[in-house]
């Protein structure tokens, strides 16, 4: 939509200064007592009060995207591409706030990532001064518009950062700033500004909320402050309170406590990025917080002035719909664990890659977990939005697709990072069914093929933007050695083969991507063959990628299986992780994929559950991030494999499934369950001697059956128990 379609001729109004927020006011009349919607944005975020009242418990709206064009950006590598852009705006009906006579409405404007002048780690990406803009329809038919009319003051703003926190001064404020019996002085009239050259939308994906409440515990007390804790590591931030009068108050977030109890916040950004809150209190009852930021943390220390009353838990409000567990405790915490990371990382509705250090829309991180969390989550509506993130992000002539979604920097690799452009809609389609949405992607994935093949040499991948980055795997437990060509191609291969899927599902001609599998094919073969049937001596697991882009053969699956029968833990990274458990499912290997997947060695899941870890590791090792959400892709197969839900070849929405589990031998039980577009699906199997009793609940609309061994039984919907 059009600006004058959404807002008419209300103007784009911000402080005449470069502050990090502001409060405006605007009075406005209501003498017939009518109903009335306000459309409304304001940017970076914004929180809206009409006569005193706040209006909604949408929290860092509206939700974030790449705005508009920045053309003053700076960068620590070149970037020429040119992409398009959306605002979303937000409609609230606000009737049951108004009175009759004079109203006063009041909106708080924070930079969220829009103003964001502090983390410089990818240079300069800010968008300009926050700005607001609103019109409040009334039934009559007449409108308010914001314009010079609509004040402005910093109120008792001092700083707010979205990496870094908020500092409050509220010894002069005053806290009837949003009603009739404000005190009007030190209020100025805003600059006026431009209308943002973008496509405006109204926000249909969730927003964040407050979602929980944890009361925190002492863990000690020091002279001056006190370290608490709450029950897991979480997003959101401290509620505290303090009855003096200008009293400084503060407190500081991190994941981890150091040895003598104090926090310790090397995983967050150390020094050069701390999670802190400051206020000097003004002796009134209200709780004191930051309103345009959130923490990642399970810790935090408090100036031992102020007490704390509770840590609000923030992220967007995707349901969790799934549940499992199963006789294995690595198994169970790696569940809890990656839906806590991935509550975490989901701002915005935009899968991020940890919610502190960066908080950026990773796209390698939101490809590798994206099949998990539509399983694992109502994520419908999320994956949609950043669909068209990345969508966003794309050279609108080259195809290229940034590494970061909205783009705010950030490193990776053509297939890895870019790829997300095909599997992100790839497993949308497959999950929703909706083919609307996979027309419209189509010829963004399409162009991106092409981009690909401008990068390649002799078959292989072996670049992408000049001086810019080009990862391979990522995140290898040693040094990476697996090489980057090599990954890339493979990958591209697999992303090739989800784009002919679609294209037959759309009627689409799929000889040229089907050329270029084999050519793409034939060049890994050629140039890392082994001649044995393994790929570069299998290094950081070259044989599973090898094997599932079809490069390889029975005798790379047996080299594979020797392997890691031997090891008995991860040498891969993100990639090669997802792709090994995949590999050795899907040939039948299922027994040692569990071993792996649950292995009690240095290289596990189990390590960092040992470590007292309620959210997963970006490293092995526990370097840091202790918030990164991208090995949990795995989690993934503890449905698909372990309970043995998922999907025939050509079923969409789960209209036809196959229940298959994998009975590991290392496992005595196993239970849960998903929910489909048409209902839940429940599996639960346990061994009874050399038995295996199977109960399948099966909820309407889905045509299933169950296998086992080469034999298949039909299932009804309801209750189905099988004993193989």
């Amino acid at each position: 939509m059009t600006h004058k379609q959404l807002f008419s001729d209300a103007r784009w109004i911000c402080p005449k200064s470069d502050a990090d927020a502001a409060l405006f006011r605007a009075t406005f009349m209501n003498n017939k007592a009518q109903s009335a919607e306000i459309t409304i944005c304001g940017l970076g975020y914004f929180i809206l009060y009409v006569n005193g009242e706040r209006v909604s418990d949408d929290e860092f709206a509206p939700a974030y995207t790449d705005y508009h064009n920045r053309p003053d950006m700076r960068l620590s590598y070149p970037l020429n591409d040119i992409w398009s852009h959306r605002i979303h705006v937000m409609k609230y009906d606000i009737t049951e706030f108004l009175r009759e006579g004079e109203n006063v409405l009041g909106v708080m404007v924070g930079g969220g990532f829009y103003h964001q002048l502090l983390r410089k780690g990818e240079g300069d990406v800010s968008y300009g001064r926050i700005k607001l803009c609103y019109k409040i329809d009334f039934e009559d038919g007449t409108s308010v518009l914001s314009d010079r009319n609509t004040l402005y003051k910093k109120g008792f703003f001092i700083e707010s950062n979205i990496f870094h926190g908020e500092r409050h001064d509220y010894s002069r404020f005053d806290r009837k700033w949003n009603t009739l019996e404000a005190q009007m002085h030190g209020w100025a009239t805003p600059d006026v500004v431009t209308v943002p050259l973008t496509e405006f939308y109204i926000q249909d994906c969730p927003s964040d909320k407050v979602v929980e409440a944890l009361k925190p515990e002492l863990v000690k007390r020091f002279d001056t402050y006190s370290v608490y804790k709450v029950e897991r590591n979480v997003t959101g931030y401290p509620v505290i309170r303090c009855d003096g009068v200008g009293e400084r108050i503060w407190y500081e977030c991190a994941e981890e406590l150091a040895p003598d109890l104090n926090i310790d916040n090397i995983s967050v950004g150390y020094n050069h990025q701390r999670q802190r809150f400051f206020a000097i209190t003004d002796g009134s009852k209200e709780l004191y917080h930051p309103y345009f930021c959130w923490h990642g943390f399970q810790y935090f220390s408090l100036s031992n002035n102020a007490e704390p009353v509770e840590v609000r838990v923030i992220h967007t409000d995707i349901k969790k719909t799934s549940s499992f567990e199963c006789s294995d405790e690595t198994l169970n915490w790696l569940y809890k664990a990656f839906i806590n990371t991935q509550e975490g990382n989901t701002h915005g509705c935009i899968p991020s890659d940890c919610p502190h250090r960066e908080r950026l829309g990773y796209t390698g991180d939101g490809q590798l977990t994206c099949d998990a969390v539509m399983t694992e989550f109502d994520a419908e509506a999320m994956y949609r939005k950043w669909i068209e993130d990345i969508k966003d992000c794309q050279d609108v002539e080259t195809g290229h697709v940034q590494h970061t979604a909205p783009f705010a920097g950030g490193g990776g690799g053509p297939a890895g990072w870019g790829g997300a452009m095909i599997i992100v809609p790839y497993n949308f389609y497959r999950h929703y069914g909706d083919i609307k949405a996979l027309e419209d992607v189509y010829p963004n994935m399409a162009k991106f093929v092409k981009y690909m093949e401008s990068r390649c040499e002799n078959g292989l991948v072996v670049r992408e933007e000049k001086d810019g980055w080009c990862l391979g795997d990522w995140c290898t437990p040693e040094r990476i050695a697996i090489p980057e060509p090599f990954v890339n191609t493979t990958l591209f291969i697999i992303q090739l083969k989800m784009l002919v899927y679609l294209c037959k599902v759309l009627d689409v001609d799929t000889a040229e991507y089907e050329k270029l599998i084999k050519e793409h094919t034939e060049a890994v073969k050629r140039e890392y063959a082994d001649g044995d049937g393994g790929f570069i001596g299998g290094l950081q697991g070259a044989d599973t990628f090898a094997a599932e882009c079809g490069a390889g053969d029975e005798r790379t699956i047996a080299k594979l299986v020797g392997k890691y029968t031997d090891l008995q833990q991860f040498d891969t990274g993100i990639f090669g992780t997802y792709s090994l458990l995949n590999v050795l499912y899907q040939s039948g290997n299922g027994d040692l994929a569990t071993e792996l997947l649950s292995n009690k060695n240095e290289v596990s899941f189990e390590t960092m559950r040992k470590w007292g870890a309620s959210t997963l590791w970006e490293n092995w090792n526990g370097e840091s991030s202790h918030s990164h959400p991208m090995f949990g892709a795995s989690t993934l197969y503890l449905f698909r494999e372990i309970l043995g839900i998922k999907q025939t070849e050509t079923s969409v929405r789960y209209n036809e499934v196959v229940i298959e589990p994998v009975f590991a031998k290392c496992l005595d039980f196993a239970k849960g369950h998903i929910t489909t577009p048409h209902g839940k699906i429940a599996v639960e199997w346990k061994r009874d001697g050399e038995k295996v009793e199977v109960k399948i609940n099966l909820c309407d609309g889905v045509k299933s059956v169950f296998k086992n061994n080469g034999n298949t039984q039909e299932l009804v919907a309801g209750e189905n128990k099988i004993r193989v």
